[in-house]
C-alpha cells in the first residue's frame, strides 16, 4: 500500500504539510494566511471540501495555525488534534471571541495514539518556551515518517529519527545571513549546520537510510533553500559518509512534488 507525503508551504510565513494512505488523510498544520487560501489549497490536494481524517497541530504559532484556517477547517468539519497543554492557549490566541461551537477538537498526551491507518506518537521538542511544540513519528505498516520542526536543539529528540524511511525537518537558517538580518526569534530554531549534523547522526545510527528527506521551515530572509541543501551536504563530505538518499527542499509558498514512500 502506498504512502504520499506533499509539502502546501513551509516557511517563517506559513506551514502545513500532508501525509497520506489509500485510506487515512492526514494535515500538519495549518498555517495558511486566509480563508480563500486554506480553501484553495486543501480542495487542490484532496478534492472539494477535502476529505481529511485529522489535523496534528505542532504549537499555537500563527504560521502554522490561526483564526482563519480554523474556520474552514470547522466548516469543513475536520477533527483538530492538539497536545492537551496547548488547548487553551489555541483558545485564547486564535479564536478571536469567535465561538467555534462546531470545531472539533482532540486533545491527545505524551503517548500514541490512532488516526485510521496511522499509529502517531507525539514528542516534545524544544522550542519557545511560551508555545510548546511536538514533533511527530508517525507508522504505517512498516514504513516511519518524521516531521519535526521549530527545534533549536536535536539531541534530546534525537533516537526518533532512527531508521526512519522519510524525515521532513527543520533547516532555519544560514549563520551568515543571521548576521545581516539578526532576529532574536531565531534562537528557537535550528540553523543549517546543525540540520546537517542531526541526519548525518541519524543515518549513521540506522540500520537502512530513509528513502527520502526533505529540508523545510526555510526561513525567506536569513536562508535560501539552495544553501540550506548545501550545508547539509557539506556536513555529510566533511565526514566522509555518501548521501545515498534524495534530498529535498521545500518551497516556501508553494506545494513541493508528490513524494511516495517507499
Amino acid at each position: 500500500m502506498s504512502l504520499f507525503f506533499r509539502s502546501i508551504c513551509s516557511s517563517s510565513g506559513g506551514n502545513c504539510l500532508a501525509l497520506w494512505s489509500e485510506q487515512t488523510r492526514l494535515l500538519i498544520d495549518c498555517g495558511l494566511s486566509s480563508m480563500k487560501r486554506t480553501r484553495q489549497a486543501l480542495n487542490l490536494l484532496f478534492g472539494e471540501k477535502a476529505n481529511i481524517d485529522s489535523v496534528l497541530l505542532t504549537h499555537n504559532h500563527s504560521d502554522h495555525i490561526s483564526y482563519y484556517p480554523l474556520r474552514v477547517l470547522e466548516e469543513y468539519g475536520h477533527t483538530i488534534r492538539i497536545h492537551d497543554d496547548c488547548v487553551s492557549q489555541l483558545k485564547d490566541k486564535h479564536f478571536n471571541g469567535y465561538g467555534f461551537k462546531n470545531l472539533n477538537i482532540q486533545p491527545f498526551k505524551n503517548k500514541k495514539f490512532s488516526v485510521g491507518e496511522f499509529s502517531i506518537k507525539p514528542f516534545e521538542v524544544n522550542h519557545n518556551p511560551y508555545y510548546p511544540t511536538y514533533g511527530f513519528l508517525i507508522n504505517y505498516q512498516d514504513k516511519k515518517v518524521i516531521i519535526a520542526t521549530d527545534f533549536n536543539e536535536w539531541e534530546s529528540v534525537f533516537d526518533n529519527f532512527i531508521d526512519a524511511d522519510f524525515i521532513f525537518v527543520e533547516s532555519n537558517h544560514d549563520l551568515e545571513l543571521l548576521t545581516q538580518y539578526y532576529n532574536p526569534n531565531s534562537q528557537f530554531h535550528l540553523p543549517n549546520p546543525q540540520t546537517g549534523n542531526l541526519l548525518l547522526n541519524a543515518v549513521e545510527n540506522s540500520k537502512k537510510s530513509p528513502s527520502t528527506i526533505m529540508l523545510g521551515h526555510i526561513s525567506d530572509q536569513r536562508n535560501k533553500r539552495g544553501i540550506a541543501r548545501r550545508e547539509t551536504v557539506s556536513v555529510f563530505e566533511q565526514a566522509g559518509k555518501q548521501i545515498d538518499f534524495e534530498l529535498l527542499t521545500a518551497p516556501l509558498k508553494d506545494c513541493s512534488e508528490l513524494i511516495q514512500i517507499g
